[in-house]
C-alpha cells in the first residue's frame, strides 16, 4: 500500500536474477504511475486479477512466478505485486496460472486477515494514513516510510518513498484497505501453490508468526526464511541475500515441476 514499484530497484540490477528470469514490475491501481480512481467498483477483487493478466498477456508470461510485498507490494518473472493479489488472481483464473507465490516483506495474505497481521504500532497509525488533513499526512507518510524498515533509509530514498505516499489519494488508500476479496475461494483452490516466504524479524508492519500460521492453513508447500536485522523491506534492505534465496527456491520449484 501506497509504494511504488521504484522499490525494486535492486531486483532489477541484479545479473544473476536477470539471467534465469525476465522479470517485470508494474504498480497497482491506486499506486504510482497507474491510474488512481476514487470509485469503489473500480477496486473491485475482478478488477486486481485483470490488471495483472493485461500486465502478463502485454509481455508474454506464461505461469510467472507472482512476488508480493506487504498488503500489496509489486514484481514477477516473475511479477511483483501487493501480498493480497494472490487471492484476486487465484480466486479469478485457478492456482494453474501461476508457477509460485512469493511473499517478501510482511504479506499480509487477504484483507481479511489485516486485523490478524498488522503491528499495534501500525495500527495506530491508520487513523492518520486516512486522515483528510495535510498535516496529517506529512505525518503519515514519515511515520509508514520510516517504519518499513530496520534501520534508516538515506534521506533521499526517504523523500522517494515520501513521494509516493503523498501521491496517493487518500481515499485511493482506504479503498484498498477496505476492498472484499474472495478470500474462502482462494483457500479452496491455492493449497497446491508453491509458496516462499521471506520475512524480517525487525518487521514493524506485519506480526510474521501470524501471517505464516494462517499461510500454513491455506497452502501445502511452504518455505520460510526469517532474516535477522531486517524490517518489512528484506527485497530493499538485504537485496544480494533475499535475491540469491529467490533464485534458488523459484529454480527449485521448476526443477521438480519438469
Amino acid at each position: 500500500m501506497s509504494c511504488t514499484a521504484l522499490g525494486f530497484e535492486h531486483q532489477f540490477v541484479d545479473p544473476n536474477l536477470l539471467a534465469d528470469f525476465h522479470v517485470v514490475r508494474y504498480e497497482l491501481r491506486g499506486h504510482g504511475r497507474s491510474d488512481k480512481p476514487l470509485n469503489t467498483e473500480a477496486y473491485e477483487s475482478v478488477r486486481f486479477a485483470e490488471d495483472f493478466k493485461t500486465v502478463c498477456d502485454a509481455f508474454g508470461l506464461n505461469k510467472p512466478f507472482l512476488w508480493m510485498w506487504s498488503l500489496g507490494g509489486n514484481i514477477s518473472h516473475s511479477l511483483a505485486a501487493p501480498g493480497t493479489i494472490a487471492v484476486d488472481v487465484i480466486a479469478a483464473y485457478g492456482p494453474e496460472y501461476l508457477s509460485g507465490l512469493l511473499y517478501i516483506g510482511g504479506g499480509v495474505l487477504s484483507t481479511s486477515h489485516i486485523e490478524t497481521c498488522i503491528q499495534p504500532s501500525l495500527g495506530a497509525l491508520i487513523p492518520t494514513l486516512l486522515s483528510d488533513s495535510s498535516d496529517d499526512m506529512t505525518a503519515a507518510a514519515e511515520g509508514f516510510v520510516d517504519s518499513a524498515v530496520g534501520t534508516p533509509l538515506p534521506y533521499s530514498i526517504k523523500l522517494q518513498w515520501m513521494g509516493g505516499f503523498i501521491a496517493q489519494p487518500r481515499a485511493t488508500r482506504n479503498l484498498h484497505i477496505s476492498r472484499l476479496q474472495p478470500h474462502e475461494v482462494w483457500q479452496a483452490k491455492a493449497k497446491a501453490v508453491p509458496v516462499l516466504i521471506i520475512n524480517g524479524k525487525e518487521d514493524q508492519h506485519c506480526v510474521y508468526e501470524n501471517m505464516i500460521a494462517i499461510a500454513r492453513t491455506v497452502y501445502d508447500d511452504i518455505e520460510v526464511k526469517l532474516l535477522d536485522g531486517v524490517g518489512h523491506s528484506p527485497h530493499f534492505e538485504s537485496p544480494a541475500e533475499v535475491n540469491a534465496l529467490v533464485r534458488a527456491w523459484t529454480n527449485r520449484v521448476l526443477w521438480k515441476g519438469a
